[in-house]
């Protein structure tokens, strides 16, 4: 059985230093794993989230997208 790995950046605060934050349980769909940034992004500001898969040892990024707009403004929540 698959187990997604979810990861984002994220800023508290305009001029607060951007982190990156890893979720250290699993997921067990692609879906579930979403479903966490989409909670995360209801409370913190990301910058950008992925989703990693690892099969023999072997990462691959399933997800990944870019909350942020090509003059540096975060897109709204959807």
């Amino acid at each position: 059985m698959k187990q997604y790995w979810v990861s984002f950046l994220l800023q508290d605060g305009n001029d607060a230093d951007v982190r990156l934050c890893a979720i250290y349980d699993g997921c067990f769909s692609l879906e579930e794993a979403k479903d966490i940034i989409q909670k995360q992004r209801q409370v913190h500001r990301i910058l950008s989230a992925w989703v990693d898969v690892y099969v023999d040892d072997s990462k691959s990024t399933v997800f990944h997208e870019c909350y942020v707009g090509g003059i540096g403004y975060e897109k709204k929540k959807s």
